[in-house]
């Protein structure tokens, strides 16, 4: 890769490839010990999925008395892992990488914090009208740098309709960017550019219907787990919430 950013290639691309490492901290990955390297900004609420509960199933993700917890625990050793879906990356991009235009996975928040170079970013209201910012079905991501080519002198001009104006960001080595759920937005790399990233799952907004749905649909598995981890851990407020397709297996 360091061959790629500094040859011909690289140098000249509109849009060069970037790295996006979601393995990086992996129990199996030997860059795992990275994750001793930092720590999640205490700022941000705890992530939900962190009730995911192993070896759920649609047969047992109501919830249990003492004395049939009991009897799980015995079984938990045989329990089938869920994979929880990719949520934490290392971000590495030269000049004019980036990410175009999208809205975070699962309709998750997220935050990045910028290790080395600069960030610029386009972040908009929930409820723009996706086609006037790029974002149109079934066609390819716009490359961050192309977009801000094409679209950003529309967004930031005076006829550009003022709930619909977009924050914008410049973000320097040190600093934290917070994504609220439901928000599209774009990164450009300014310079050589080093970060790290989570999404995670919030009560908070108004959007939490809406990511149980998102994680139903996409990840259906990881949703039983998920709804099972809520009732065990008390969180029936939460857990209550879930699509119709989730609790009918109360």
């Amino acid at each position: 890769y360091a061959k790629y950013i500094t040859n011909p290639e690289g140098l000249s691309d509109d849009s060069p490839l970037g790295i996006y490492d979601s393995e990086f901290g992996d129990e199996d990955s030997p860059t795992n010990v990275l994750l001793e390297e930092y720590s999640v900004p205490k700022c941000f609420s705890p992530d939900l999925f962190d009730y995911v509960e192993d070896g759920a199933t649609a047969a047992n993700v109501a919830p249990k008395e003492s004395a049939e917890l009991e009897d799980e625990e015995e079984e938990e050793d045989d329990a089938t892992h869920i994979p929880r879906p990719p949520y934490r990356w290392v971000l590495i991009g030269p000049e004019r990488s980036g990410t175009g235009m999208h809205v975070d996975p699962l309709w998750t928040n997220a935050w990045v914090t910028v290790l080395q170079g600069k960030k610029r970013w386009l972040l908009f209201p929930p409820d723009t009208p996706y086609a006037e910012i790029g974002m149109i079905d079934d066609q390819p991501q716009i490359p961050s740098s192309i977009w801000f080519r094409d679209f950003y002198d529309k967004v930031t001009s005076p006829s550009w309709p003022e709930e619909y104006k977009p924050v914008e960001v410049l973000q320097f080595p040190g600093e934290t960017v917070y994504v609220p759920a439901g928000w599209p937005h774009l990164v450009l790399n300014l310079e050589l550019t080093v970060a790290v990233t989570h999404n995670y799952a919030s009560q908070h907004g108004p959007f939490f219907e809406r990511m149980w749905k998102e994680v139903a649909n996409d990840e259906p598995d990881f949703a039983l787990g998920w709804y099972s981890g809520l009732w065990k851990a008390g969180r029936d407020d939460l857990a209550c919430k879930a699509p119709a397709d989730i609790m009918s297996n109360r």
